[in-house]
């Protein structure tokens, strides 16, 4: 968990409709904290009652809000029975409770996936020497269903890393899942990229995911740099340099967390 957001119990309920799980409810009665998060493939899940179950899902969110947590939660385990239904709560380890719900509902429900649409890949750390490039979707070691809030789409410069390290904490777990763009070119001084050092044929390349930051210099022909460090958030971490000799590509910018490390303890 992000070493800066303390870790906290909660409740986790799971929806079901036609037998299956089609929701997760995440409240952290200490805080008040609460969140839901229904599934988005209605019509491929339940066919012709589609729009009843969507609509039902729907008025659940508004009641939550209306409602507040604690009657909102009171009031579900009393009253749905029919359509929906409402497992027994479960006690789960909470940290950023938007992330941890992700974990969950990634756990307990299984979704159709619609390659960037609802579905981003997760692509290996290793697999990007080079770049991804328009090879990504092949390369994919599975599809992850994706909530991206203020995100009207998915587009196909979008993929998921598991993160291997600690050289970005507390912002960035070791274990989390995180989102990232393609690199296609603009300013990177202050953003985190994934970084390759390129090696020979026999050494191969390093990757890292650090800060970026250059240092330049006028010249006749223009601008070129003087210095170029990666910088880890985690001082227990050194700089990378990047010499004038070396060839290097930056493979994508890091955009958000989706998911904090597992297990969550549900």
């Amino acid at each position: 968990m992000d070493a800066q957001t303390p870790t906290k119990r909660g409740q986790v309920r799971v929806f079901e409709a036609l037998g299956e799980p089609c929701g997760v409810l995440l409240w952290v009665e200490e805080t008040g904290e609460c969140a839901l998060r229904f599934r988005r493939d209605w019509e491929c899940f339940a066919g012709e009652d589609a729009g009843l179950l969507a609509a039902l899902a729907g008025q659940l969110e508004t009641d939550l809000d209306e409602m507040g947590p604690a009657d909102f939660v009171g009031w579900i385990d009393s009253q749905l029975s029919n359509a929906f239904r409402v497992s027994e709560p479960k006690t789960t380890l909470v940290g950023r409770i938007d992330r941890t719900l992700n974990l969950l509902y990634r756990k307990f429900v299984s979704s159709e996936v619609r390659k960037f649409n609802t579905h981003l890949p997760l692509m290996s750390i290793r697999a990007a020497a080079g770049g991804f490039g328009a090879d990504m979707a092949n390369r994919a070691e599975e599809w992850i269903e994706v909530n991206a809030p203020g995100r009207k789409s998915l587009s196909e410069d979008l993929f998921l890393v598991r993160i291997e390290g600690r050289s970005m904490e507390p912002d960035i777990p070791d274990g989390s899942l995180c989102l990232f763009r393609l690199y296609q070119g603009g300013s990177r001084k202050g953003g985190i990229y994934l970084i390759q050092r390129v090696g020979t044929l026999d050494e191969g390349g390093e990757l890292t995911i650090k800060r970026y930051d250059s240092r330049k210099t006028a010249t006749e022909a223009g601008w070129r740099h003087t210095g170029i460090e990666m910088q880890p958030d985690n001082p227990e971490f050194a700089n990378w340099q990047l010499r004038d000799d070396e060839r290097y590509i930056t493979v994508a910018q890091f955009l958000s967390v989706v998911e904090d490390p597992g297990p969550a303890g549900a």
